[in-house]
């Protein structure tokens, strides 16, 4: 995460009580010529690296449904599934021309990439056989360390005790009723899990991959990854800030009839305002995120989006239990489950809308959204025809949006 939106001097600031299971991202270094992400990094913009160098996905899952131009990158997330002998990529894309598609189905796309070569099998299998190795050598090294203890304490005891042992003979319960009793110890599973992966946000200075200039492009930046904190004290300027605005404006409509005016109807832009604040969904988004300002990435997989608003047809497929996704037709008897959403901050990040020198029009004609949803397959299941001769497999995923105009 970059310094700019936290440091450890204000770890205070967070209260440590609320944990919370999602994992956030925040823009961190800059990608160049001299740091090239691989496909373990998770990152934003720039050029997508594909699981094998010599396969890519097929030209539909890249393609804008609507004018049928190559997509650009929105976000690239290295996110392997504990159990799993395989390396696993979530794909974002998004069509660049704001003016035609945006809003529009098949403008944004989610893509599930694979790859099953026994290269990566080894590898995670090395992987996970080292950190056994390693848990293994702990637990011996804490076993006779408790034995050299248990030791030193029994040739004490001897020494102090006239009878040389225990003054009540035999106990038939297998030692003194007052000795301390190890309590059975409870084997905890060690998991590749994504926030272990994301967590190193450590770019490569050798790249796995070559990157392909084949798609459009944003400005490209690593995420850092960690676990979201709650403020202890956050405060609500953005809501203030909105609630000022519908503060001055019925004073204007009080004028107004007082003036006999006509205007008696709130301004489109005010009303949309007021329309957000009534909105639980919105509040709820809003209070979530100013904890973490900086975000543009959640990830919780298997657990619930934040939604932007409850007013479209995405929200209201997150309001029934279980969620109301479409099944993957790949898998149709299985369903789908949240994994991750992309948050609006993004959007100043890929559109570079902390440039001195950026245009009111290119922030109009830019993107508008409030946030991506993206749900994938429970069973992670790819079918056998999908992959190709690398043993590599790219499968679209459901994707939802909620404009910003849906509120």
């Amino acid at each position: 995460m970059s310094s700019q939106d936290y440091s450890s001097d204000e770890e205070d600031l967070f209260d440590e009580s609320k944990k919370s299971q999602v994992l956030l991202g925040f823009i961190d270094t800059p990608i160049d010529n001299e740091e090239i992400p691989t496909i373990e990094d998770t990152f934003v913009g720039s050029q997508p690296i594909w699981l094998h160098e010599n396969s890519k996905p097929k030209e539909k899952l890249i393609t804008c449904n609507n004018c049928n131009s190559k997509m650009a990158l929105y976000l690239q997330a290295f996110a392997p599934i504990d159990g799993k002998l395989y390396d696993r990529v979530i794909y974002v894309l998004g069509c660049k021309n704001s003016n035609t598609c945006s809003k529009k189905k098949g403008s944004i796309k989610a893509i599930r990439g694979i790859i099953e070569d026994q290269e990566t099998v080894d590898k995670i299998k090395n992987e996970e056989k080292a950190r056994l190795d390693e848990k293994l050598k702990l637990e011996e090294k804490k076993k006779l360390n408790d034995e050299l203890v248990k030791n030193l304490f029994k040739e004490d005891e001897a020494a102090k005790n006239p009878f040389g042992g225990d003054p009540f003979g035999n106990n038939p319960f297998g030692g003194s009723p007052f000795d301390e009793k190890e309590e059975p110890k409870q084997e905890q599973k060690e998991s590749k899990s994504y926030a272990d992966i994301a967590s190193k946000n450590i770019p490569k200075s050798k790249p796995a991959k070559k990157l392909h200039d084949e798609l459009p492009e944003y400005t490209g930046n690593f995420l850092y990854v960690d676990n979201e904190k709650f403020k202890t004290q956050a405060n609500d300027a953005e809501l203030e800030k909105y609630k000022h605005l519908i503060d001055n404006q019925s004073d204007k409509e009080d004028d107004d009839e007082k003036g006999n005016s006509s205007s008696s109807v709130l301004n489109p832009q005010t009303s949309k305002i007021s329309n957000m604040l009534d909105d639980k969904y919105f509040e709820a988004f809003s209070n979530t995120v100013k904890h973490n300002p900086g975000q543009v990435l959640r990830y919780d997989l298997g657990g619930k989006p934040l939604l932007y608003n409850g007013n479209d047809e995405i929200a209201k497929k997150f309001q029934s239990h279980p969620f109301n996704i479409p099944k993957p037709a790949f898998n149709p008897s299985s369903e789908r489950q949240f994994e991750l959403q992309l948050m609006p901050k993004l959007i100043i990040n890929l559109e570079n809308l902390n440039d001195k020198n950026v245009e009111i029009k290119d922030i109009l004609n830019g993107m508008s959204w409030g946030t991506i949803i993206v749900c994938t397959d429970k069973e992670d299941y790819v079918p056998d025809e999908e992959f190709d001769e690398n043993n590599v497999a790219y499968i679209e995923e459901w994707c939802g949006v909620q404009w910003e105009e849906s509120v």
